[in-house]
């Protein structure tokens, strides 16, 4: 799978493991009396970052969402049953238990929901989790650091220093923390700027939201009515042809379900239908996870250029896409294969019984990206040119390009050779 560096970087501070970050940070920092040995140190934060891995790949589904979160708390249990004897429940293993149940509970219900006030209602109350758990840590450090103070100076016994970490003893203690002065003031600017988050995550649901709106329906492609007009009694010319498809997308459309499936669907056809229409094509049609789309069908010149730039930019722009999907916690697609062909074929409009019109395109040349296409998993490659697209381009473009081999198509008597990126 592509490495998402904001991915990744989103989940380790935003969404799930903050706290695990600041609660490793005490351990580091406590006194040689309590602090563990450095190899159940390493090995905690071994379950951190894996916790963080899974999430990042599999935390678009609720579920995995919910269970993974409890690996660095697993991993910490672990890690304190076997470095010494059983000590009394302590409040830092509660509050990671606790912690990463609200948060994985409240972010595996935002991701049920689909409506923008569950999704805001959630996001309130995880962002208010998250503040009052960074609260926890600092309440828990100050304890952690006069009692060690006090076993130093010799007034508290190591048994009084286990009681006062120990969970028992968290209201009396939180309570004495609460009657100063500068930590009540502490808490409240917590809680402000916690607030002020909330609204800031508040305004990005409803952008998001509207965005969304954008690309929920993609309508067919439509050229201008000019096109159409030019070629309503149906015309050869000559063209290129881009086809393009998902990599293994039937197993993920069966297992993420409908609406998973159509979200993505549409915001691959989004990207598709920009970056095609930047570049002066024109997409003959969405079919499944298929885009064809046509250059050069109005005479534009340097149309082989153009599908190839195209394709680059699409593929430039295919990891933007990763992190959207990503950020919606919808299913990753990892590769997408691109055959590019120029050709001559049958160009005309199209008219259907309701009396919807469109320009369609036949011939072999489509049936021969189609075929360049299906070949990129046997390259390994993500985009295939023909020698025949390859020829039309600038030498610019083809130094680009690299011979891949030579590929016997049907219908021809002789190999033809095909190139793939450098």
């Amino acid at each position: 799978m592509k490495f998402l560096p904001r991915r990744y970087l989103e989940e380790f501070f935003l969404y799930s493991s903050q706290f695990v970050l600041f609660f490793i940070i005490i351990l580091f920092t406590s006194p040689s009396v309590i602090r563990p040995a450095s190899l159940p140190l390493v090995t905690l934060t071994g379950f951190l970052l894996l916790q963080i891995g899974l999430l990042a790949r599999f935390g678009h589904r609720p579920l995995a969402r919910f269970l993974f979160s409890f690996m660095t708390p697993f991993g910490y249990s672990i890690m304190q049953s076997l470095s010494g004897p059983i000590l009394p429940l302590d409040m830092a293993s509660f509050f990671l238990w606790a912690t990463a149940f609200y948060l994985g509970a409240i972010q595996a219900l935002g991701l049920l929901f689909h409506r923008k006030w569950p999704k805001r209602i959630a996001e309130l109350f995880l962002t208010l989790g998250t503040v009052f758990t960074f609260i926890f840590f600092y309440f828990y450090l100050d304890l952690r650091t006069h009692s060690v103070h006090s076993y130093t100076d010799g007034t508290l016994s190591y048994e009084g220093l286990m009681s006062a970490l120990a969970l028992s003893n968290f209201l009396p203690a939180f309570g004495h923390f609460g009657r100063s002065t500068q930590n009540i003031f502490f808490m409240f600017g917590a809680l402000i700027f916690g607030l002020f988050q909330v609204s800031d995550k508040v305004k990005q649901i409803s952008l998001k939201a509207r965005l969304d709106s954008i690309c929920a329906i993609v309508e067919p492609p439509r050229p201008e009515f000019t096109a159409r007009a030019a070629l309503a009694k149906g015309e050869r010319r000559d063209v290129a042809i881009l086809y393009a498809d998902l990599w293994n997308f039937t197993p993920i459309a069966e297992k993420e379900g409908p609406a998973g499936t159509i979200s993505l669907l549409n915001r691959y056809y989004s990207m598709w239908d920009v970056v095609v229409r930047k570049h002066r094509g024109i997409v003959d049609q969405f079919v499944g996870d298929t885009v064809i789309a046509v250059f050069g069908l109005m005479g534009e010149p340097d149309y082989a250029d153009s599908a190839v730039d195209c394709a680059l930019d699409f593929l430039t722009e295919f990891s933007y896409l990763q992190e959207d999907l990503a950020e919606h916690r919808l299913p990753l697609i990892k590769h997408i294969g691109i055959g590019v062909h120029a050709g001559k074929v049958a160009a005309g409009e199209l008219t259907s019984a309701s009396g919807a019109a469109r320009v369609a395109v036949v011939g072999e040349a489509v049936n021969m990206a189609a075929r360049l296409d299906s070949l990129c998993r046997e390259f390994k490659q993500d985009i295939l040119v023909s020698a025949s697209a390859y020829k039309l381009l600038s030498l610019e473009r083809q130094s680009h390009l690299q011979a891949m081999g030579e590929v016997l198509f049907r219908g021809k008597t002789q190999p033809q050779a095909v190139f793939g990126r450098k």
